[in-house]
């Protein structure tokens, strides 16, 4: 019996071992390295919704949790890293990352590719209701949707120590590596992303199961 046991905590391991990482298989952006430019000015949205019954907690090691006003987990992930500096929205800094972040459980982008302003000056708007995360890792932007439990990452360009910059158009990232000027900058407009908001705005939980105190995650 105990080798038996053995045998399966090895599998069990070495499967664990073989499974890829989500981020790694994230496809390639074309960001284009640009000139840095002056700090965009603040998005004048307001949120839509005045309930914010979904709350979001960062922990040090890179772990995000989700849960609802009963309490119940609706999605648990790590990062590729330790978190070190994250927006909301349209791009409004988050200065503590180990406060509870609050959420709507509904936003622009679950009415599809209808939510977003495609032919708007400013786009930011359709962007209510996200998470941006860079972490220590430095290979990868991620961004989640508490309304619907769905996160996507963006492959960043080559560098380290990012800092992110939403303008009407385009987002920014440029490395400052601990200097006070920018080292280097790229953007990649808003349209380019409309697949991954189109996926971030579909409801991963449609037909599953719900879940219990008990049981937060119901089997199939």
């Amino acid at each position: 019996m105990r080798l038996a046991i053995l045998v399966l905590t090895g599998a069990l391991a070495l499967s664990a071992q073989q499974a890829p990482l989500p981020w790694k298989g994230a496809p390639a952006l074309p960001w284009q390295m640009e000139a840095p430019e002056p700090a965009p000015t603040p998005c004048d949205a307001t949120p839509t919704q005045s309930y914010f019954a979904l709350e979001v907690r960062l922990v040090k090691d890179g772990k995000v949790t989700i849960t609802d006003d009963k309490g119940l987990i609706r999605m648990k992930l790590g990062l590729p890293g330790r978190p070190v500096k994250a927006w909301r929205d349209w791009g409004t800094p988050i200065p503590d990352l180990l406060e509870p972040l609050h959420f709507a459980t509904r936003s622009p982008l679950q009415r599809g590719i209808g939510g977003m302003p495609v032919g708007a000056p400013d786009f930011r708007p359709a962007l209510e209701g996200l998470l941006w995360i860079l972490d220590d890792d430095d290979s990868v932007l991620t961004v989640i949707h508490p309304a619907t439990s769905q996160v996507v990452y963006l492959p960043l360009p080559g560098g380290q120590e990012f800092t992110l910059l939403f303008y009407p158009d385009r987002l920014e990232v440029r490395e400052t590596a601990g200097d006070p000027q920018p080292r280097a900058s790229w953007s990649l407009h808003w349209l380019v992303l409309l697949p991954r908001f189109i996926q971030l705005g579909k409801d991963s939980t449609a037909g599953k199961p719900k879940g219990t105190a008990l049981l937060p995650f119901p089997k199939d």
